[in-house]
């Protein structure tokens, strides 16, 4: 066989081998994402902490059990694809960066008013793309917020103001990483807020500066809609792995978990206003069977190595399709030529020597 064809067939063979791996991936129990803030992220920005934590807490499948009679579910569904019982059931969002659909802000509207709980956590992401839609004039404000109680540096405050609450028992201080602040609706109840030494960066410099008052401000709400109830986290990296040995944090996550599941048989992490690829969604959200997706993963990744071995050039792939394959006949004739005649009559010679010298007597022709 020819290096050219060696070539080719390694191409495509290498390439096949990654979306086979790929294909795998899509029937195994384990999803690998590196969005922020995601629960299939491992890495230092994830919040894959919390799905161990509630696998700790009873067992995953693909669904993660809580407690007895108590599972969590995973979802990149579209919220308004979802079926759920609002009063059975409780939701967290956690930095999402995709806008919300009016047929998701209905979701929730519905989901509240009917008994859901859900917890949004958010900074400067689209939390507020939902809020707006909603029944409240809560929102999460634009603006960094600063504090002088900090460890490190300005960025990581640490809240040490508390109400008693479900979320806040056993916790003493949370470190918080760049967070904003909540502008509360009036019906709401100030869970979490930094201390009397914190302001807002409204022009983000860094600095205190006159017009930026020191004042307290709220990082955790909760209130009232309907018959359910909505809290605001106004820092979503309170959650995330790399915060989780930070003070009480673990211990936060740990309350929040507890307080979505009470008296609930399902929670839901919504994963499907992240920041996720094409393929992720088409693979996770589509209406394609896997199989079927799978199967042309396969053909795209051979198809990637056949072009990845025959486009040296700025031809047109089946151009050089053609030439390749016309190439390797050429090759194969060759190979069949006079090289191949004498080794018919005298087998024990070396064919490479026999080339070497049909090469040499062409070149002196020439």
């Amino acid at each position: 066989m020819t290096g050219n064809k060696n070539k080719f067939l390694i191409y495509i063979i290498v390439i096949a081998v990654f979306f086979l791996i790929l294909f795998l991936s899509i029937f195994a129990p384990i999803v690998v994402s590196e969005s922020n803030f995601s629960i299939y992220n491992t890495g230092w920005n994830g919040c894959s902490n919390l799905a161990v934590k509630t696998r700790e807490m009873g067992r995953f499948t693909p669904n993660i059990e809580l407690a007895e009679d108590t599972q969590t579910e995973i979802t990149q569904r579209e919220l308004s694809e979802y079926e759920i019982e609002p009063d059975d059931a409780g939701l967290m969002i956690i930095g999402p960066k995709e806008e919300f659909s009016e047929q998701s802000i209905e979701f929730v509207d519905d989901f509240l008013r009917n008994g859901g709980k859900l917890v949004l956590a958010d900074d400067f992401g689209s939390g507020n793309t939902l809020l707006e839609g909603l029944d409240t004039d809560s929102s999460f404000h634009s603006s960094p917020l600063l504090d002088l109680a900090f460890e490190k540096k300005l960025e990581f405050g640490v809240a040490y103001d508390f109400e008693e609450h479900t979320l806040t028992r056993d916790v003493s201080q949370v470190m918080l990483n760049s967070p904003t602040a909540i502008d509360k609706d009036e019906n709401a109840s100030t869970v979490m807020r930094s201390s009397e030494a914190s302001w807002l960066d409204e022009n983000e410099n860094g600095l205190k500066d006159e017009d930026e008052p020191f004042e307290q401000y709220p990082l955790i709400t909760t209130e009232d809609y309907g018959e359910g109830e909505l809290v605001l986290v106004s820092d979503p990296s309170i959650f995330i792995n790399s915060m989780q040995e930070r003070k009480d944090n673990s211990i936060l996550s740990e309350n929040t978990l507890v307080y979505l599941s009470q008296g609930r048989s399902e929670i839901i992490f919504d994963e499907s206003h992240r920041e996720i690829s094409f393929i992720y969604k088409l693979i996770y959200t589509g209406d394609l069977p896997h199989v079927v997706i799978a199967a042309l993963l396969l053909t795209t990744g051979v198809g990637i190595g056949v072009y990845s071995g025959v486009s040296e050039t700025k031809d047109t792939f089946f151009k050089k399709i053609r030439s390749l394959w016309s190439h390797f006949i050429a090759e194969e004739e060759k190979e069949e030529g006079d090289v191949a005649k004498v080794l018919n009559n005298h087998p024990d010679w070396d064919e490479d020597k026999l080339k070497m010298i049909e090469e040499r007597l062409i070149e002196g022709d020439g």
